[in-house]
């Protein structure tokens, strides 16, 4: 009698899991390192607007306070997001997705930081 022609074909393995203690120390290493860009953001949420009163008695106008509270929340919001997506993903995978990430928030603070030049948002 002939096998079947499904019965030759083999079935795939599942896939690996990655060490638990490997995922939680990839997770680790990259929220201390997204802490970084989130002090930045909350320094200069607190700092630029002091400053600004101090030098010239100006507040800041609604467009600062959008931009400087998009500064405090890029680096969470970043990192949440990378977080779900690693999820059942290898070790390099997972720390490509973070590093990614990192670059991401980096980039958007750095844009941030040479918005007053293109946008016055000092009222």
């Amino acid at each position: 009698m002939a096998k079947p022609a499904d019965a030759e074909m083999t079935t795939p393995d599942p896939p690996r899991r990655i060490p638990v203690w490997l995922s939680w120390t990839i997770t680790i290493v990259f929220a201390v390192l997204f802490t970084y860009p989130l002090w930045v953001g909350i320094g200069n949420a607190v700092g630029y607007p002091q400053t600004i009163w101090a030098h010239y008695h100006l507040g800041i106008n609604p467009v600062g306070w959008v931009l400087l509270i998009v500064g405090v929340l890029t680096a969470p919001v970043m990192f949440v997001c990378c977080l779900l997506l690693g999820r059942s993903r290898g070790a390099l995978v997972r720390a490509l997705i973070y590093a990614a990430g990192l670059c991401v928030v980096s980039a958007v603070l750095a844009s941030l930081a040479i918005a007053p030049s293109f946008i016055n948002f000092i009222a």
